[in-house]
């Protein structure tokens, strides 16, 4: 296809993205709702979204699992949501073109899992060439429609990592590595949202009265919040589920938790100090963590009363005492109210995703976890918000306005912010061989 052909002039994405319009007055805008932050966070959601989704998709095909059919719908409907933000910044020919392309994707991903099970190598090889498709024709389509500002080849090179996270997360699930699985899982996780940081950079490069610099130090902090945030939502319904059914990865998903949790803590650690983010770590892991294996565990073995009770625990106690805690570390920065009224939304997702699921209504559960998933970037907006705002001498911004993009990996001008998140979770993935597995509960 001729992709200078379906390109159209930018069109702003006011109507998608909020806070959306003109960079122009970016300097009145707080430093992590500018135009360009708000075009990286909804690229952010959406590209780790499809992640999620698909390794999920790929787990519940191979296990023949009752809900991969609405696993996989989920995934087409989360590339749904991409084409209007796409059309947003290139015209609707753009939008569909790009999910057209994307469409490639799922469908390999899909039958490469499928091929697996079955042991049908030929299979397999048919889904693997439909996705170097994809892999060569999004490269092409993101290298042009930017006119190079995010160069075909570093696209190209970076989409195939992206592919191969996925696929070598499920041929390790496939092969019972939970393991190595699991941390390609989370190593994957953060390689997407260096996507949404290359090509927010590259279209406001091309942009620049439209879209602000995105790879901001605000900016960079606010996708990384994001990121821990997102990740966890969807560990905690990977292991719900897996605890749910007993499945063998169980205490492998767990412990990814207890990965995300650790960099959780030390991300707090790093802005309130040891003492603030051991008391979250406390709370997180008593309210939160252990209590939702309680809640699988009850729902297993059908204890309506323990179901009950956890629940309360996440939606009520939970969600004031986590809410209490941030509302104080941000010196009201983080109201009170409004930071309860958004835990709670946070934990109300998480438990009807699980409830939906373990009842066997598989559309509901995906319609909730997707409602969940974006809930999470609601929080994390606030949080970096609020964190911003109290220490905004730890966010000025030293880096050139604009600098090339690189691939997807991320742009020429990291600033020195982004290179201490990312050496921060690379250490905690490398120290993940010595953190002892958690038992699952279901097998004692």
């Amino acid at each position: 296809m001729n992709w200078k052909k379906v390109m159209a002039p930018v069109l702003g994405a006011a109507l998608l993205v909020p806070g959306m319009g003109t960079a122009a007055f970016a300097d009145e805008l707080p430093p992590t709702e500018t135009t360009g932050v708000e075009l990286r966070a909804t690229l952010d959601s959406l590209l780790s979204e499809h992640y999620a989704l698909a390794v999920d998709s790929m787990m519940k095909i191979y296990d023949e699992d009752e809900a991969a059919e609405a696993a996989m719908a989920a995934l087409d409907a989360n590339t749904a949501d991409m084409e209007p933000v796409i059309a947003s910044v290139y015209g609707e020919e753009g939008g569909a073109a790009f999910v057209e392309i994307f469409d490639k994707h799922n469908t390999g991903t899909d039958d490469y899992a499928a091929a697996v099970k079955a042991g049908d190598e030929e299979m397999q090889e048919e889904a693997l060439d439909e996705i170097q498709s994809f892999v060569d024709d999004m490269g092409a389509f993101l290298g042009t429609a930017t006119e190079g500002n995010l160069p075909e080849d570093g696209a190209t090179e970076a989409l195939r990592q992206h592919e191969d996270f996925v696929q070598n997360t499920f041929d390790l699930y496939a092969a019972g590595d939970f393991e190595a699985a699991y941390t390609s899982y989370l190593e994957g996780f953060t390689q997407i949202f260096g996507a949404g940081s290359a090509i927010s950079g590259a279209i406001s490069t091309q942009f620049p009265d439209q879209f602000s610099d995105p790879n901001t130090p605000a900016g960079d902090f606010r996708s990384t919040v994001n990121r821990i945030a997102a990740e966890h939502f969807a560990l905690a319904q990977l292991s719900m589920t897996k605890g749910y059914n007993g499945s063998d990865d169980f205490d492998f998903a767990d412990w990814a938790q207890d990965q995300n949790t650790e960099e959780f803590r030390a991300a707090l650690a790093s802005v309130y100090g040891e003492e603030a983010s051991n008391q979250f770590a406390e709370l997180w892991n008593n309210e939160h963590i252990s209590v939702q294996g309680d809640l699988a565990t009850a729902a297993a073995a059908d204890d309506q009363a323990a179901v009950e009770e956890a629940t309360s625990t996440l939606t009520s106690t939970f969600a004031t005492d986590l809410g209490t805690f941030l509302n104080s570390a941000t010196e009201d920065r983080m109201p009170l109210d409004e930071t309860i009224a958004g835990v709670q939304a946070h934990e109300t997702s998480v438990v009807d995703t699980f409830q939906q699921y373990a009842a066997g209504d598989y559309t509901a559960s995906y319609e909730s976890y997707r409602t969940g998933y974006a809930i999470m970037f609601d929080i994390g907006k606030g949080l970096s918000g609020a964190v911003v705002d109290q220490f905004p001498e730890n966010f000025e911004n030293t880096a050139p306005e604009k600098m090339p993009a690189t691939g997807l990996g991320g742009t020429a001008g990291q600033t020195n912010t982004m290179v201490l998140w990312i050496t921060l979770s690379l250490m905690i993935l490398l120290a993940a061989g010595t953190i002892t597995y958690r038992q699952s509960k279901n097998q004692q």
